[in-house]
């Protein structure tokens, strides 16, 4: 059983719908994995459940594949 690579794409971050707030660190979009869906919990608006982006499965802030995209090298 192989574990297929996941393949992200910028989407629009829900919560500030591209005006660039604290939870898409200040870049008006985050990283979901392919194909995106919008959170369950909150139909894209934000909440708990997806870090209040809007969206389900985003690779966080944190993560190396962010920062190498993002051009975050600093650590937070």
């Amino acid at each position: 059983m192989s574990q297929e690579k996941k393949v992200y794409a910028k989407e629009i971050c829900g919560h500030c719908g591209g005006e660039r707030c604290t939870y898409c660190d200040k870049q008006g979009f985050v990283l979901v994995a392919q194909p995106a869906m919008k959170c369950r919990h909150c139909d894209g608006d934000g909440c708990i459940y997806c870090g209040y982006t809007g969206w389900t499965d985003v690779l966080r802030i944190k993560d190396p594949l962010y920062r190498e995209c993002c051009g975050k090298l600093g650590t937070e």
